[in-house]
């Protein structure tokens, strides 16, 4: 799982019909261990709603796609939280 911050939404006006509902967001990934991921920015699909500024956490592949009932869901990145408190400066 990685955390980052809800920078804007994506709009789509043609979605496959195995794209479940909710809204695509652009996130931009936070620091991840061993210094990787910051920076880095996702399309995740947000069945929560989560809104410009909030602080995610994201999961990927296999365990976002079997989130959904349908074997056919076309999902990569999947908000699966909205983190209530802010970063925490390391140090």
């Amino acid at each position: 799982m990685k955390t980052g911050i809800v920078i804007g939404k994506v709009w789509a006006t043609k979605r496959l019909d195995e794209l479940p509902g909710g809204a695509l967001l652009e996130i931009a990934l936070e620091e991840g261990r061993g210094g990787g991921d910051a920076g880095e920015r996702l399309i995740a699909l947000d069945p929560l709603g989560a809104g410009d500024g909030e602080r995610v956490l994201v999961t990927q592949g296999s365990v976002a796609r079997s989130w959904f009932k349908d074997p056919k869901a076309v999902v990569d990145a999947l908000v699966i939280g909205i983190l209530d408190e802010p970063r925490k400066a390391s140090g």
